[in-house]
């Protein structure tokens, strides 16, 4: 019987301490020493091809386009740093201004492109060509060109070529 009563007191016990945590839980992020996270920016992107979200927002940061065909297009300050455009047709395509830093360019098309004031930090150009590109002013530290064609292309004030061209 003494069992009884101990186990009783116990069991009331327990359940008194079980109330007081929750309370002390659900009353913790109201205390003066609570601190909240840091707001982190969520960087959202469309849902759909990377040639969409380009046009939509002009933005494609990494993006596979090998091959795509952009002839034309315009895209005036883009970023499409680090973006994959490997065999890709941009002929007459205005990207002035835009930050291709890192991309691959190998074997694209940039017959009469016009890449002024263009980002072209570490491009991967080889084998790309730019007859009659317009190539005023890019910033272009680390480029790799070898092989590309840049007959008649406007290189006014843009260090990308150390040698000749067909």
């Amino acid at each position: 019987m003494v069992y009884e009563e101990d186990r009783g007191r116990h069991s009331m016990h327990s359940s008194a301490l079980q109330r007081t945590l929750t309370a002390a839980v659900l009353l913790l992020p109201l205390s003066p020493f609570a601190q909240a996270a840091p707001v982190v920016p969520l960087n959202v992107m469309p849902y759909g091809a990377p040639e969409q979200r380009l046009r939509q927002t002009g933005a494609c940061r990494g993006c596979d386009l090998r091959g795509r065909d952009l002839s034309g297009a315009h895209l005036i300050g883009v970023d499409l740093r680090d973006a994959d455009l490997r065999g890709a047709v941009l002929v007459g395509a205005n990207l002035e201004g835009a930050d291709l830093s890192g991309a691959r360019l190998n074997r694209a098309d940039l017959r009469r492109a016009n890449l002024t004031n263009a980002e072209l930090s570490g491009v991967d150009l080889r084998l790309a060509d730019l007859s009659d590109a317009v190539v005023i002013n890019a910033y272009a530290p680390g480029v790799r060109s070898e092989g590309i064609r840049y007959a008649g292309a406007d290189l006014t004030g843009s260090h990308l070529i150390y040698g000749g061209g067909d």
